[in-house]
């Protein structure tokens, strides 16, 4: 099955994305629509679309009967109602995350996904990677690492540069590192937890956290999370978008250790390799590397692949990020932004 994408927002993901379009084996870019004229034709033209599907208006591209699908990848707060509208004009739709600022939201657009019979998903890409599949098969295997007891994630870097006209320093546009690239390691530490429990995702018993939210901006620099999981298993976050750290994760279990230098953006080389290290507790064994097998390396085009496979089998979603999994993953978020003291306008709404 080949589907015809839209893209709604003309942003640095969404360059990354009709990227990965162009080696996607199973779709292609239809449409692309911004807030003006100007910005479409000119993101268009990049990757070889005529004028007359480039539109003015993120409604343009719902109306469009080339586009089965849409690419949904405007700031944070934009993405509840333009995924509604999207539902109501009956295109399948690929949400960037965080899909809402709240929990109320998430179920709003499900419910109008459903409602309407079209596919959703929560894009976090690197759930689709072999390199993360091959990891959670381990986990379950438990040959190898035991009893889970410890899930550790990181995703930060240092945003400083970017100056207080970017999103990421304004409450308003739902900034802050949280929502802009906490939920990576938090999506990770449910996904591994399930893992450990023979299930596709868990939800967090517990959840503790503290940050440093920037008194100007009201947006959190930097945060960490604590969390509980049933039969025992914790983990430990941290996210910061300035406060650059390692970005690797891993599991600790009784009988040996889980490390992936590079889970996020396997894509990027630069980031580190494509491989999982295992370490026995046996103190007289050396690290093994596992390698991963990749048919392609463009994390973006096997997310899409993986969205046409989910819908070449008539689904609403895609086992790689469910419905359910969405709705865990957004009331661990609120819960680690109460914790944090960090507020949204949509925490009013």
């Amino acid at each position: 099955m080949s589907l015809r994408w839209g893209i709604l927002g003309t942003g640095n993901i969404a360059n990354t994305f009709a990227t990965a379009l162009k080696v996607a084996k199973k779709g292609s870019l239809m449409a692309v629509g911004s807030r003006s004229k100007e910005s479409a034709v000119a993101f268009g033209q990049t990757y070889g679309l005529e004028p007359a599907q480039c539109h003015g208006s993120y409604e343009a591209v719902l109306q469009d009967p080339s586009v089965d699908i849409v690419y949904i990848c405007s700031p944070h707060p934009c993405h509840h109602a333009m995924a509604i509208q999207a539902a109501q004009a009956k295109k399948h739709m690929l949400v960037e995350k965080p899909i809402a600022m709240t929990e109320k939201q998430v179920h709003g657009i499900i419910e109008a996904c459903r409602s309407n019979n079209v596919f959703l998903m929560e894009a976090y890409m690197y759930r689709c990677h072999p390199q993360t599949r091959l990891l959670v098969d381990l986990v379950r295997a438990g040959d190898k690492i035991g009893k889970v007891k410890l899930i550790r994630g990181n995703f930060s870097f240092d945003g400083r540069s970017l100056g207080p006209s970017s999103r990421l320093w304004r409450n308003e546009l739902g900034g802050g590192a949280i929502m802009d690239i906490g939920g990576y390691p938090m999506s990770f530490a449910r996904l591994i937890a399930g893992a450990s429990q023979q299930k596709g995702f868990a939800n967090p018993i517990k959840v503790k956290g503290v940050g440093y939210i920037q008194p100007d901006t009201k947006v959190d620099e930097w945060a960490v999370a604590s969390l509980e999981f049933e039969q025992g298993v914790t983990a430990q976050l941290f996210t910061g978008v300035f406060a650059d750290s390692d970005c690797g994760v891993e599991v600790i279990g009784s009988e040996g250790t889980f490390k992936v230098p590079n889970l996020w953006r396997p894509d990027l080389a630069v980031l580190g390799p494509v491989q999982i290290e295992y370490k026995s507790h046996n103190a007289n064994t050396k690290t093994e590397i596992i390698p991963v097998p990749l048919e392609e390396t463009n994390l973006f085009a096997i997310e899409a692949d993986a969205v046409a496979d989910a819908l070449a089998d008539k689904q609403q979603q895609c086992k790689y990020m469910t419905l359910d999994d969405t709705l865990g993953q957004v009331r661990a978020m609120d819960q680690w932004r109460q914790e944090v003291g960090l507020r949204y306008q949509e925490d009013q709404d």
